[in-house]
């Protein structure tokens, strides 16, 4: 009798709890889905170049070139890979009010559905799970990703595909976070530590097959393989990417050499790093700590805006699921799980309001404000370093 009373009283306590944070979201929700289809939301969606795909417009060489034809709004600027103007085109087709408005109820149904898919797949129970989907969602990180109407999560769910479904057509669709190269890269490079080639393979499909309808689209020459290198000029042309901090940023503060051409050579040297670790990453047996790891190789050694911290979400699945296993080192975890999605966001502003309180000079507020990523990385860097080094966890399976 008492077995069934504890089953009644949890089922109940699991649906109050539900009740309850369904209903703080909600109105959480409100001004986040009202800023994100504001005049200013879904800045980062990249709705103006896939329109020029549809107009047949080569956007790349149009803003290389600097002709005017492709018009892009906001802070579209179109340098990530082929195929996610591929992916993008059916939004492309429509106004810009409705497509952002179904971008941004695609992005909030990742944002339940990523954590509900890592968390039934490394066997979480219905509270853990519960409460790792509204933390994940409530949290200021995903919020911003949502009003931005950045791509991080969409490229997110195809990341995650290996890790949770062993199949060719998993492998296949994997390569979809290729388009976002500063994050699919370290997939790929984990399939060849992995010696698991017939999936890089498979998963360079998307990038190719992408390439091929983006140049018949807009009647560029595909057999001139150098237009497969059309994003990265673009992104060399633009110097967004290189104001972003990651692992060796810093070293462009001395000012050697030109600006733009030191941070080509820093980012292959961090690129370089990366395999180092991402080849260590390869030899963990547990998945959902693989997963983690690789998460915040990408996040340390290549250049990242504050809301692709969503990534961090394995590392949060992983600290809750092994709490009762694996005390300190969950904990450790957990704090910096909680601290990039959700604190490290709002530090700065209550930083910046301290200084001008205080009537600190501008000049000491913009040190300060430059060097706290750089804390942020060393924070990541040893998070990476003790959770690599852990034997105890690595053997778990």
């Amino acid at each position: 009798m008492k077995i069934f009373k504890n089953k009644k009283n949890e089922h109940k306590l699991f649906e109050l709890t539900f009740i309850l944070l369904i209903t703080l979201l909600i109105f959480s929700y409100s001004p986040t889905i009202k800023e994100s289809l504001s005049i200013g939301g879904n800045a980062d969606f990249q709705w103006s170049p896939t329109k020029c795909l549809v107009e047949n417009i080569n956007h790349y060489h149009s803003i290389l070139n600097n002709d005017g034809k492709c018009k892009i709004i906001m802070s579209q600027g179109g340098e990530y890979q082929h195929g996610l103007y591929i992916l993008l085109y059916p939004f492309a087709l429509l106004s810009w009010e409705s497509a952002k408005t179904i971008w941004t109820i695609l992005n909030i149904f990742l944002a339940f559905f990523i954590p509900y898919l890592l968390s039934k797949k490394f066997n979480l129970d219905k509270i853990q799970t519960l409460i790792i989907i509204f933390f994940f969602c409530f949290c200021a990180t995903t919020r911003v990703h949502i009003i931005m109407g950045q791509q991080t999560l969409l490229v997110f769910l195809f990341l995650i595909l290996p890790f949770i479904y062993k199949s060719r057509l998993a492998s296949v669709f994997s390569g979809i976070s290729y388009f976002k190269y500063n994050i699919g890269y370290a997939l790929f490079c984990l399939y060849i530590f992995q010696k698991k080639y017939k999936s890089a393979l498979l998963s360079s499909i998307p990038c190719f097959f992408g390439y091929f309808l983006y140049c018949l689209i807009t009647e560029t020459n595909f057999t001139k393989l150098i237009n497969i290198f059309d994003p990265i000029k673009l992104m060399i042309n633009t110097n967004t990417t290189f104001s972003r901090v990651y692992l060796l940023s810093f070293i462009n503060y001395i000012e050697i050499f030109n600006f733009k051409y030191t941070s080509i050579i820093l980012l292959t040297f961090s690129i370089i790093l990366s395999f180092l670790f991402i080849k260590k990453i390869s030899k963990i047996q547990d998945n959902l700590l693989k997963l983690s790891c690789l998460n915040i190789v990408v996040l340390i050694f290549l250049p990242h805006w504050s809301y692709d911290n969503i990534l961090l979400l394995p590392l949060l699945i992983f600290a809750v699921k092994n709490y009762k296993t694996d005390l300190k080192l969950s904990r450790m975890n957990l704090l910096i799980s909680i601290y990039f999605l959700q604190v490290h966001a709002a530090i700065i502003i209550y930083l910046n309001r301290i200084w001008l309180y205080f009537d600190l000079n501008t000049k000491f507020i913009t040190e300060i404000n430059n060097i706290f990523p750089y804390f942020n990385i060393i924070i990541l860097l040893i998070t990476l370093i003790i959770n690599t080094q852990y034997n105890k966890i690595n053997k778990l399976s």
